[in-house]
């Protein structure tokens, strides 16, 4: 499977790179930055942050990008923005909660800041299949799960919800403050430049109450379950809700159109928000926003499809590997359901949360941990 990973990682440069080559994306983008304005929006766009200028550079471009999912101006693509910030979010406190593993000390997976800054730089589509399939090759977790080499620090459990409020919510929700009303366009574009390196900002927060809490967190068993359980909630949460809030309110566009001004029903109709054009398709954009829209839901399909796949593998690996067998028909079936009702992140998560119930139900001493299974 990590080859089908490393696959997907690699199309994404043509379903997405490529396909915005073509289709104008590029070209709009770039206008945009040499006319000095933001698109669609008859203000400056801002070009020093650091004053290196490399960086700035490519914040600049970073901003052009982000600006018009963020201003209110394109619905359907504000609405799509909203799903796949939750998808994001829950699938790196999977990746950041798999870097912490006792068996993958050492190996590339415990370096989840180099992919989340290689998210952010060149896709999500292309970081998050590429660090699975580095796992799925490189950690004994992968390959024969068991309690000893899949448990995680107490405090690392205990803290990453908090960790991912601060270091990632907080910053995408400044970014979406309205502008004029409770802040001002170049605030914005200071805000979306400061959200960037969020990665970062979750790997070095999570190391630093590491090695500064440990000492107040003793390695109780029954503790760590209960915190590794509010990981995984924390993060189906966070996958579901926004998967929901942005479907649901696509389809009341359908169900219900009496709710929504008429200028929006044709924006936010699910042909619209959830289309997916191809990149041999011919299409041409019109403007930075509708391209972005593509962009992103390349970005969102890909990305989301690597980390399901992953998942899917490790609690396959696990069932052969203790139960010596796997309910094919039933886990299909199931996977479907999450995957339609919460998206392919929030199944993947269920998967994860699952593999790690088995694994120390089955291989933990009996004495150390409960036997009790999570609430359904």
């Amino acid at each position: 499977m990590r080859y089908v990973l490393f696959s997907l990682s690699a199309f994404a440069f043509y379903a997405i790179f490529y396909f915005s080559y073509i289709n104008g994306l590029d070209a709009l983008g770039h206008k945009a930055i040499d006319s000095g304005k933001l698109p669609g929006v008859n203000a400056p766009l801002r070009t020093h942050y650091t004053g290196v200028e490399p960086i700035d550079r490519i914040l600049s471009l970073l901003t052009v990008f982000f600006y018009p999912a963020l201003d209110g101006q394109s619905p359907t693509l504000l609405l799509h923005s909203i799903g796949f910030s939750g998808t994001f979010g829950a699938a790196w406190t999977l990746v950041v909660l798999e870097s912490w593993r006792k068996g993958n000390a050492g190996t590339i997976a415990a370096f989840p800041a180099i992919f989340g800054l290689a998210a952010q730089l060149f896709t999500f589509a292309f970081a998050a299949p590429l660090i699975c399939g580095l796992q799925l090759g490189c950690s004994i977790t992968a390959r024969r799960p068991h309690a000893d080499n899949i448990r995680v620090p107490r405090v690392v459990l205990a803290v990453l919800p908090a960790i991912f409020v601060i270091g990632f919510m907080l910053p995408t929700h400044a970014m979406v403050l309205p502008t004029p009303d409770l802040i001002s366009v170049d605030m914005k574009q200071i805000a979306i430049a400061i959200w960037q390196p969020w990665p970062a900002y979750v790997s070095i927060l999570t190391t630093v109450a590491y090695y500064v809490l440990s000492p107040f967190f003793a390695d109780n068993q029954r503790s760590s379950m209960s915190s590794l359980r509010w990981v995984y909630a924390f993060a189906f949460v966070n996958a579901s809700l926004s998967h929901l809030v942005s479907w649901i309110v696509s389809l009341a566009t359908v169900v219900v159109p009496a709710l929504f001004e008429d200028r929006f029903l044709d924006s936010l109709h699910p042909s619209k928000v959830f289309s997916v054009p191809l990149p041999w398709s011919g299409l041409k954009v019109d403007s930075v926003a509708d391209g972005v829209h593509v962009f992103l839901r390349w970005d969102y399909m890909i990305g989301s499809a690597g980390v399901f796949i992953w998942a899917l593998t490790l609690y396959t690996v696990a069932h052969k590997q203790i139960l010596n067998t796997v309910s094919w028909p039933s886990l299909l079936v199931k996977v479907g359901l999450l995957a339609a009702l919460t998206g392919p992140t929030g199944a993947a998560v269920e998967l994860m949360w699952e593999r790690d119930e088995l694994v120390f139900r089955e291989t933990e001493g009996p004495k150390q941990i409960s036997k009790t299974k999570k609430s359904t």
